[in-house]
């Protein structure tokens, strides 16, 4: 069947959105997911470079080497090979690989020149697609990786980079294995945690840098959420634990529970919370989708059995819990302003939570599964917010609300939580499901949507100059905003 010509540019109240280019990263075996983050670097001491120059190396066609790799489950990418202060080209590997995790390394001969030469801040983004990981220029003339790494037998499920040390570029990867690799591209350094599953063995399906708890410990830790429902926080500086870990909780069938280690543990993990273990009966596909709010207060953790969980970080507690209208929860983010949470998931509904009230509206467009929610940061004010929602059905919605237009269900059977303890136990603060006719409802500002894709999509992230998605084969498109719309 032959596939449907692909639109260059959709409509918003603000105007226009252009396709601006397409990037398609190399396709690999392994479960079809594109996720991708992005990080924009500052340099210190530029160095300065032609026009023509820099236009030579993004107008040519990149030329790959192999690099060598050196360790196993700790060690280094050689990317830059240097000699009296002055960056060489690439140079490729002698020997075979030593790492059993990583396939190989391939670069760009010229990535130490188009490093030397960037700009005072360049934005970068790496993107995963099945076994393979790529490094590349966000908005560069060139539509080739700078590098890509290329896995054995592990999937390349999630990605996140930590804004607090973005000079390094500190990313850190989950795998359908349960492997987390923690990763420079600047450095080229990289360290395997929970090798093997000896912390868990369920494949990991998201994963975030956790804010800041004030304990010296700021840029170093963060949390995966596993397909058994597990959310495990780890510290990029300590080691696997030295026998396979086995956490323990009180109740097996609770909706969530905390196992919080001793104080200062040598080794990971550092916090454990157990999401659920009942997921929906018949499906296959096992979710667990994190966001952190505004403030780094707050957690949002939704799973596919149904919940959004809402956790105090700094207190490692449950704050409150809801639950989905059907099914499982696949993805969420909160607004800028921390008031609001979106969440999309095997229903087709987009769900519109007021934190600490409850459910505000249910957003009904999408024929499949949502796939990826996002507020516009850059179209929120104080009384309406913008967001975006993309799904199987391979259509991007556009939505807007303020809460003065929508008709809230009554504050009454809104909670259902203890009075005197604002800490919740897994009996407590479930807010009920409220039938279609007690919520108020949305709908998008393009009732058909866009189809953006011709496959699922997997990834949406708003920038101040574009809207990126992603579909499950590795399509990375940048769409411009209209001019003069933010």
């Amino acid at each position: 069947m032959q596939q449907q010509e692909l639109i260059t540019g959709f409509d918003s109240p603000e105007g226009q959105f252009k396709l601006s280019r397409d990037l398609q990263l190399e396709r690999t075996l392994g479960q079809r997911k594109c996720h991708l983050a992005f990080v924009t670097n500052k340099t210190s001491n530029p160095t300065a470079a032609s026009t023509g120059e820099l236009d030579e190396l993004g107008n040519q066609p990149a030329r790959y080497v192999e690099v060598p790799i050196s360790g196993d489950d700790k060690g280094t990418f050689s990317f830059v090979q240097k000699e009296k202060g002055k960056a060489k080209k690439v140079k490729s590997a002698i020997v075979k690989p030593s790492s059993s995790f990583v396939s190989k390394v391939v670069a760009n001969e010229n990535l130490a020149k188009i490093l030397s030469n960037r700009a005072n801040e360049t934005t970068y983004m790496l993107l995963n697609i099945g076994t393979s990981l790529g490094w590349m220029e966000y908005g560069g003339k060139s539509k080739d990786p700078l590098s890509t790494i290329y896995f054995r037998d592990a999937t390349a499920t999630c990605i996140d980079i930590n804004v607090l040390t973005k000079d390094n570029i500190d990313t850190i990867i989950g795998f359908n294995t349960g492997d987390i690799l923690h990763y420079s591209p600047m450095t080229g350094k990289f360290v395997r945690i929970n090798k093997q599953g000896c912390i868990n063995k369920a494949g990991v399906t998201s994963i975030k840098w956790m804010p800041p708890r004030g304990q010296g410990d700021d840029e170093n830790m963060f949390a995966a959420g596993f397909e058994d429902g597990s959310v495990i926080i780890f510290d990029k500086e300590k080691p696997d634990p030295p026998a396979d870990f086995t956490p323990t909780f009180g109740n097996d069938d609770s909706l969530f529970a905390i196992m919080k280690p001793p104080k200062n543990p040598k080794s990971n993990p550092c916090g454990w919370w157990q999401a659920g273990r009942k997921f929906i009966t018949g499906i296959d596909e096992k979710q667990i989708a994190i966001a952190t709010s505004p403030d780094f207060q707050h957690i949002a953790i939704a799973s596919a059995d149904g919940h959004l969980h809402i956790v105090d970080y700094k207190l490692d507690c449950l704050v409150e819990t809801y639950r989905a209208y059907y099914g499982g929860i696949t993805c969420v983010d909160w607004s800028p302003d921390g008031k609001y949470i979106l969440t999309g998931g095997q229903d087709d509904i987009v769900t519109i939570w007021q934190f600490q009230r409850g459910i505000v509206a249910r957003c009904h467009g999408h024929s499949s599964w949502i796939s990826g929610v996002a507020f516009d940061p850059h179209l929120c004010t104080e009384s309406s917010y913008r967001f975006a929602s993309i799904g199987d059905d391979t259509r991007l919605f556009l939505w807007e609300f303020s809460l003065n237009q929508l008709t809230r269900p009554k504050p009454s059977i809104q909670r259902k939580y203890r009075q005197d303890n604002p800490h919740l136990t897994q009996e407590d603060g479930v807010y009920p499901v409220l039938s279609q006719k007690d919520v108020g409802t949305l709908a998008p500002i393009e009732s058909e949507g866009f189809r953006l894709h011709n496959v699922p999509l997997c990834a949406l992230t708003f920038r101040d100059d574009a809207l990126v998605t992603t579909d499950m084969l590795g399509l990375v498109r940048i769409w411009q905003r209209p001019p003069n719309s933010i």
